[in-house]
């Protein structure tokens, strides 16, 4: 299997530091309200890489985090009333419900950012002693340039935007060094340490959970575009400070969801919530929509497009039972046969699931177009590797399957 890696900005085959193991980390959610389609994007087109290397043998050790320290939160539950742990908590479990509903299927740990702050200050506290991090008034700020400069998954990004970037003021050295720790404002969370009462950096967050939970290497790292700067390029400069190794061997980024054309994001109030689509549209419905395209493509939303994919879903159900129907279970036509490899070859390379989902259709409209005739045996095991890679349930009860209002 081929995967583009941001880092090197090519495909390249993938190797796992060690053999039969994937160690995979997926940014999750900052938890201060429900989750979007943008969400689903990304932990859906993940689950489909998941599936897929776990069904060619592959042991994969999948790790998302959830933010549950961040300005929004605190902000969130000081105007409803209660504390951020309990705002965090109540939106995670709404996660899972969107999550299981579209299933997405569980990662291996789900760490929160609160459970590691003694490893943050110990990082910070090293950090420090190495001299690639320094205290500037209540901040603790690594410093980029002593440490070799950006340039994991961004180029040149220092020359073209120093300029633009104002340090009067902050006490910073230069102008992209970024937060380790803070102290924190009136009336926020914080936590004890060497320097007093503060709160962790977003990317020293990240970097703690996955290297304690998966080593100084991860195989697999995956966001959305968004992430790449400064969040995942931040997480690299940390830990190679911190390890000397290669943190990440094969950097993964799924793009948007467009609204009218425009990103979806819960900071600028475009958003369409999972929970809202799932009130009119089958869950299936909006996981074909998300893997109608490359991972790597974007996606625009509107209701012609979950309608579309809801017809979709639809023909595609009809065809696996037709050919479960017909017995075409046992064996594998020549037919069959080369859908197959149309099939896995568009997963093998860089998961295309739009052009695996359009072999499918193709499969699908001759099988709806001849049904009762033979030649389609084996076409009920490609079916079954419809719904445990691409996740896509064709086979639900009657009353629920074929829902696409």
């Amino acid at each position: 299997m081929e995967v583009y890696n941001t880092r090197t900005s090519r495909k390249e085959e993938l190797m796992t530091k060690v053999a039969g193991i994937v160690k995979a980390y997926v940014c999750g959610p900052t938890v201060y309200d429900y989750s979007h389609i943008g969400h689903a994007r990304t932990y859906v087109n993940f689950d489909v890489l998941r599936r897929y290397l776990e069904a060619t043998g592959y042991e994969v050790i999948h790790i998302q985090n959830f933010t549950d320290i961040e300005e929004k939160i605190s902000d969130r539950a000081r105007e409803l009333g209660m504390s951020p742990k309990a705002l965090s908590q109540g939106y995670i479990t709404e996660y899972f419900k969107d999550m299981d509903a579209l299933n997405v299927k569980r990662a291996t740990r789900y760490p929160l950012a609160s459970e590691y702050i003694p490893r943050i200050i110990e990082i910070t506290g090293r950090l420090l002693e190495s001299g690639q991090a320094y205290v500037a008034g209540e901040v603790i700020y690594f410093d980029v340039q002593s440490a070799g400069g950006f340039g994991e998954l961004v180029k040149n990004l220092e020359d073209s935007l120093a300029d633009k970037v104002t340090i009067k003021g902050t006490g910073k050295r230069n102008p992209f060094d970024f937060v380790l720790w803070r102290s924190a404002k009136e009336g926020e969370e914080g936590w004890e340490s060497p320097w007093g009462t503060g709160r962790p950096g977003w990317h020293t967050e990240c970097v703690a959970m996955s290297i304690d939970n998966l080593g100084t290497t991860l195989d697999v790292h995956w966001g959305g575009k968004d992430l790449i700067f400064p969040h995942h390029e931040c997480e690299a400069l940390i830990a190679r400070a911190l390890t000397g190794a290669q943190f990440v061997k094969y950097w993964m980024h799924n793009e948007f969801v467009l609204l009218k054309g425009e990103k979806m994001s819960k900071s600028t109030g475009r958003t369409v919530l999972i929970r809202e689509v799932l009130k009119d549209h089958s869950p299936e419905a909006l996981r074909v929509l998300i893997l109608s395209k490359h991972y790597r493509q974007k996606v625009e939303y509107d209701e012609r497009a979950i309608s579309e994919a809801g017809e979709r879903y639809r023909r595609l159900g009809e065809a696996a039972r037709r050919a479960k129907v017909n017995g075409w279970e046992r064996g594998m036509s020549g037919c069959v046969k080369e859908y197959a490899n149309l099939f896995f070859g568009a997963l093998d390379d860089d998961l295309e699931t739009g052009q695996a989902l359009a072999v499918m259709d193709r499969l699908s409209n001759e099988i709806l177009a001849h049904d009762g005739h033979d030649g389609f045996e084996g076409a009920s095991k490609l079916y079954d590797a419809v719904e445990g890679v691409l996740g896509i349930r064709l086979h639900r009860d009657e009353d629920q399957s074929m829902s696409t209002q």
